[in-house]
């Protein structure tokens, strides 16, 4: 937002600036200065020199060249009639210049001597004017921390005249505050320029105040809002004319609000019409922006021809734009313009240092001296530094590629083998039975005794396949998140009631101390997948007889599930790799056999629905395992003591 506010920033200057100091004339303007004597009459040439600074003003929004054309013409022909008033306003058109054409030092020159000609003439308003510029002038090169004490001094100046060039001065200083990324203080600024704005009933200044809120709420990625804002500020366009210059600004806006949407087709109308009207007005920091804005359109859409061709615009314009000597000569023009205002008070002390100087010279000469010959001497040392750093950084990332194939090649050996053994073994037990069925080897009792036991295999056969599907599809980004509000006590009441045949089998006691209206945002098949996992495991490790509770706990917008089973425990050496694949499958209580990735999968999916899982055991003393997510949508697991969220 930063280069769409310095350029809007300037766009605010000459809508305004010096309107009631122009007379109104409607003849035409004859380019040749040499004709001015010709009638011999002085006020008619005064009056030609208004003329022309007005037809300059009024280029602004329009066409740049053309503003500096007819400033130009206007400073030749004030000269020559030693017509003060008019010349200096044409240096400071002729600043304005400058400032779109080139970014260019030259216009604090022409903004200093209209400065020295406004005060010699001890016109107040028209200082006030000049400083805005120069805020101005700081703004388009980005540096808000020294444009924002001009446009206060701008202000302090102007201080309680009713006169319009308060609404530049205060939309400017808005601007400012938002670049310098002080919301508060913006939105008060542009409040004051909404005001004023409806009261003298001015659509462009209307239409500036609603980018001006447009743009505060782009800056807090309240997209929704700012593209509502923009629209209405387009809407007055089609009613009222409005500057091109303005307009420019409101689509270049509307094109980054679609971009950051990733609406890409409609953020590239706006640019190019944005792009439409910077080249009718020559503003070529209008285009380069354009420019860049379509290189990253073409990029991201993959028309890298296009890209580089943009890039290229966008480069050999900026690259126009800025010189090295740019800063530092502003920073002599800021020191100049600043010690102006304390010559009096520092007459006295040039005087008194003056004798300093010299022994001030020879110390700075010798510091410079030494600091070369340490560069000299240091010049190898730096660059054996970065050779080193370089090969280190290769071997760092060589190493860090043989961990993760090691690691990427442990996980494919454990799920071949869970593939091969695990889900392969309850197939086979099937087929073989089956065969002996048709054989008529096994008679109608002993099928129905076998009944319990090949549902069970079965059930635990179809849990391994959904854990490897889910847990699949959440590493190839399977997984699409549907948050909803989740009852959890009707949910677990589902997984307890679908495994009770397990549960029955080894007389285990399930209690659910969950609030019936406790809910939790997340993908509520993801969350049966966990729900289900983690019973199973309570119940694979719980001895017969033993039980399992659920509860749950509410505080600051999170809720943390616990799962707590009197089993027997994980040790140390395993709880650190609990939720990995390093752990190892090991049998349950009653020799029930696992996949070992279970609670890697609980993991991954609580962690797709912002939460976090952990867990609290000792061996014999069983297992407490605690599961933390959001109660609302937008929000992410705090986190909160786990001695805490135990109930």
């Amino acid at each position: 937002m930063r280069s769409l506010n310095a350029q809007f920033l300037c766009s605010c200057i000459g809508v305004i600036l010096m309107m009631g100091h122009f007379n109104s004339y409607s003849f035409s303007i004859q380019s040749d200065t040499s004709k001015i004597h010709t009638s011999g009459d002085y006020s008619a040439d005064t009056a030609r020199v208004n003329a022309l600074n007005k037809l300059a003003r009024e280029s602004f929004s329009y066409d740049a060249r053309k503003l500096h054309i007819s400033s130009r013409q206007a400073a030749e022909l004030s000269r020559l009639l030693d017509y003060k008033q008019g010349e200096a306003i044409a240096y400071q058109n002729m600043a304005l210049s400058y400032m779109l054409i080139h970014g260019d030092v030259v216009a604090l020159d022409y903004l200093n001597k209209a400065l020295a000609l406004f005060e010699q003439q001890q016109d107040t308003v028209h200082v006030a004017g000049v400083v805005n510029y120069m805020g101005c002038y700081y703004a388009t090169l980005k540096d808000y921390n020294q444009a924002l004490p001009f446009f206060l001094k701008s202000e302090r100046l102007i201080g309680s005249h009713k006169h319009k060039l308060m609404l530049t001065i205060l939309s400017n200083t808005g601007s400012c505050y938002e670049d310098l990324g002080m919301y508060d203080k913006a939105a008060s600024y542009y409040g004051r320029v909404k005001i004023l704005a409806d009261q003298i009933k001015d659509y462009a200044w209307i239409v500036i105040s609603l980018y001006q809120q447009a743009s505060l709420h782009f800056a807090k990625n309240e997209y929704n809002l700012a593209l509502a804002v923009v629209k209405r500020a387009l809407s007055v366009e089609k009613l009222h004319p409005i500057p091109p210059r303005d307009i420019q600004a409101l689509h270049l806006l509307m094109g980054n609000i679609y971009f950051n949407q990733r609406a890409f087709n409609r953020a590239r109308q706006h640019y190019h019409v944005a792009a439409g009207l910077a080249g009718k007005m020559n503003s070529r920091e209008g285009m380069s922006e354009v420019y860049q804005k379509l290189y990253m359109l073409d990029s991201i859409a993959g028309d890298y021809k296009n890209a580089l061709k943009n890039y290229r615009s966008h480069k050999a314009i900026n690259d126009s734009l800025v010189n090295d000597n740019k800063n530092r000569l502003s920073g002599l023009f800021k020191i100049r313009f600043d010690l102006s205002e304390e010559e009096a008070k520092n007459n006295h002390l040039l005087l008194e240092k003056k004798g300093q100087d010299n022994v001030i010279f020879y110390q700075q000469l010798v510091l410079v001296i030494a600091a070369l010959l340490v560069l000299v001497a240091g010049y190898a040392l730096v660059r054996l530094r970065k050779v080193n750093f370089k090969l280190k950084g290769l071997n760092d990332h060589i190493v860090q590629q043989n961990e993760e194939l090691t690691k990427v090649n442990g996980i494919k050996n454990r799920l071949f083998s869970v593939i091969a053994h695990d889900l392969r073994s309850p197939f086979g037990q099937f087929i073989s039975l089956l065969e002996m069925a048709e054989a008529r080897m096994v008679d109608p009792e002993e099928m129905a005794a076998m009944m319990p036991y090949l549902n069970q295999s079965a059930s635990q056969t179809m849990s391994m396949m959904d854990n490897l599907l889910a847990w699949s599809r959440s590493q190839m980004n399977g997984f699409k998140v549907n948050g909803v509000q989740v009852r959890l006590y009707d949910l677990i009441r589902e997984k307890v009631d679908g495994m009770q045949a397990s549960i029955e089998g080894k007389n285990i006691f399930v209690e659910v101390l969950v609030d019936p209206d406790l809910k939790v945002w997340a993908d509520e098949e993801m969350l049966r997948i966990v729900v289900r996992n983690l019973l199973a495991n309570a119940v694979k490790f719980t001895p017969a007889g033993g039980n399992i509770v659920f509860n749950a706990r509410a505080e600051h917008g999170d809720v943390v599930l616990t799962i707590r089973d009197s089993g027997v425990g994980i040790t140390g050496d395993n709880l650190a790799k609990l939720f990995s694949f390093e752990t190892v499958s090991t049998r349950g209580t009653e020799q029930e056999s696992g996949t070992g990735i279970g609670l890697k999968i609980c993991k991954d999916l609580v962690e797709l629905n912002q939460g976090e899982i952990w867990v609290e055991s000792k061996p014999d003393e069983g297992s407490i395992f605690f599961v933390g997510l959001p109660q609302q949508a937008g929000r992410c697991f705090r986190g909160m003591l786990a001695g805490e969220a135990a109930v």
